[in-house]
């Protein structure tokens, strides 16, 4: 009887233990469909949207621009135009385009921030127009039409929003010129995701699809203004760090949605058919020194810091570049993210004729500025990148262009008037190189040797001869810009400039004195005096001079007055 009993029990125990088994088997396959029946689902999608579809994710994965236009139809002589009437797409120029391109038209399109529209150039003296002018005397029978639609103060995440309404205007090619302007709107990247939802958000049709279903991450923009521009610049003004720099996952943010934002153009304009010239984006290296300095050192650390790098300074003023190379060095391997430490550092390396590690340590002074307006070598890295991914793509390589056209090698006011604003000897360069890569495109009729870029020079709108950027007003409005940038030499010589250049004076008249005559505005005159005397302390401290303590005490006291009274929130 016990051994029946034994059996039985055995029986039941193999069969429990083998529905454990089953049981098993049944959860695992239940995961497995769990898990590969939602992804089948997005590989399907996926393909269907690659294959099948022509959908592509026409909103921002990154935040959302309330809807804008920069344009709005008119009828001119009963035909239909787009006509730029965006308060920041340079409405004054008065551009309207054609809807229907005429059958031997030659059209293109620019799209950027105000270094794109040649601000604060005059319509007639844009890169666009001097391509256009070249374009024309090259190719006769065709009717040219390079049309900038630039937007002042547009990041890359408002470019792309004009990329897609320029789209019916149906151009033979698209010139994308943007990188300056991404810190300046105030956003949000914190709530990001992992860097492997980032990835999938990024590179899939369709989880950017159910995303432009379910809604937007980051803060809402204005569509027909920039946000918080007033406070970017009061933060210039006082010199602050912007959070978008400092914060290591806003910074990180930036430079994905630039990526994104780009990448988002090159693929439209790939999946069109559409050749798009793609530029890096050149800046003032050489002129312009960082707007903030960021240090992480206090107490006795940062004092000794500052000695090793008054030495390097000092060293600089008495001609002694050798020994400045070594106590700016000692200075930055103290505080290596100080972007001022390697701007003077790279003036140093020119003095004793080391000029690619000069423009090294000048890029890096740029790209540790904590104020940046002038483009991150992230940026330019990433057009490089997509130029190499995508085969319609025209890398117009501005930066390298830049760096070989400067009288330095180093770039600087030898071609920009301010810190990313080319001066009209820029412009030409921008155009020419356009231009060139424009001619040789297979997709134009191909000729004999590469023709020349030429152009015929107009008449400045003012009249009487050709344009001129020697203008008082523009010299006037370049101080203004120096000053609230803290440029502070750079503002001190251009007010001695307008001062020459209103008065028709010699060099050898006393600056000073022309700036107190009654025909010089205000504030370049407050500004010339508080700039020039909040210097003079600086020097003195650099060189080890004393300085009376009254005299330190007023200087500080009419620098601060100044930016106080003429600078309350900035200027943009």
């Amino acid at each position: 009887m016990a051994e029946k009993q034994a059996a039985a029990d055995d029986r039941e125990a193999d069969k429990k233990r083998d529905s454990a088994r089953l049981s098993r088997r049944k959860a695992i396959c239940f995961r497995a469909i769990a898990v590969l029946l939602p992804l089948s689902v997005f590989v399907l999608m996926e393909t269907g949207f690659r294959v099948f579809s022509d959908w592509a994710p026409a909103s921002d994965p990154y935040l959302h621009v309330s809807p804008f236009f920069m344009f709005t139809a008119d009828k001119v002589n009963g035909e239909d135009y787009y006509r730029i009437t965006h308060r920041r797409g340079y409405a004054e120029r008065n551009v309207a385009i054609r809807v229907a391109k005429p059958a031997n038209g030659l059209r293109i399109v620019c799209l950027g921030g105000s270094a794109c529209a040649s601000w604060p150039h005059p319509p007639q003296e844009t890169f666009a127009k001097y391509l256009e002018q070249a374009l024309e005397l090259t190719y006769p029978d065709r009717k040219v039409e390079v049309i900038n639609a630039a937007a002042h103060g547009f990041a890359s995440y408002r470019v792309r929003r004009v990329f897609d309404q320029i789209l019916p205007l149906q151009p033979d090619f698209i010139v994308v010129y943007s990188g300056n302007n991404e810190f300046l709107e105030d956003r949000d990247y914190r709530s990001a995701v992992s860097p492997l939802i980032e990835a999938l958000r990024n590179n899939l049709r369709s989880v950017q699809w159910l995303q432009a279903r379910l809604g937007y991450s980051g803060k809402d923009l204005p569509g027909e203004d920039l946000k918080d521009v007033a406070t970017a610049f009061y933060r210039k003004a006082q010199q602050q760090s912007l959070e978008l720099r400092k914060d290591p996952v806003q910074f990180a943010g930036v430079k994905a949605h630039y990526a994104a934002s780009m990448e988002y153009m090159v693929g439209e304009a790939e999946r069109r058919g559409i050749p798009l010239l793609l530029f890096t984006v050149p800046v003032n290296l050489a002129d312009w020194l960082p707007t903030v300095s960021n240090s992480s050192l206090e107490g006795e650390r940062f004092r000794e810091w500052e000695r090793t790098y008054y030495l390097g300074r000092r060293a600089l003023l008495e001609g002694l570049p050798e020994e400045g190379i070594r106590s700016v060095r000692r200075a930055i391997a103290m505080d290596p993210e100080h972007a001022e430490s390697h701007y003077w550092l790279a003036r140093l390396l020119e003095e004793t004729g080391e000029t690619d590690s000069a423009l090294a340590s000048y890029k890096r002074a740029r790209d540790l500025d904590y104020n940046p307006f002038r483009a991150h070598s992230d940026f330019n890295a990433t057009l490089r990148r997509l130029a190499e991914t995508y085969p319609r793509v025209v890398l117009v390589d501005l930066e390298k262009e830049f760096e070989r056209a400067s009288e330095r090698h180093i770039p600087g006011f030898d071609l920009f008037l301010d810190y990313v604003h080319p001066n009209q000897r820029g412009n030409l360069l921008i155009a020419k190189a356009a231009f060139d890569a424009i001619v040789r495109h297979k997709s134009l009729p191909p000729s004999a040797g590469t023709p020349p870029f030429q152009r015929n020079s107009l008449p400045s709108e003012a009249g009487g001869g050709p344009y001129s950027e020697q203008n008082v007003p523009l010299q006037t409005m370049l101080f203004t810009l120096f000053a609230i940038n803290h440029q502070h030499q750079a503002a001190i010589d251009q007010a001695e400039h307008v001062a020459r250049l209103a008065t028709g004076q010699t060099a050898g008249q006393d600056a000073a004195e022309l700036l107190r005559q009654p025909w010089a505005p205000a504030m370049l005159r407050e500004g010339y005096q508080a700039l020039r005397r909040h210097e003079a302390v600086l020097r003195c401290d650099i060189l080890g001079l004393p300085v009376d303590p009254e005299e330190r005490e007023a200087a500080n006291n009419q620098y601060d007055r100044f930016y106080e009274k003429w600078f309350p929130y900035g200027k943009f």
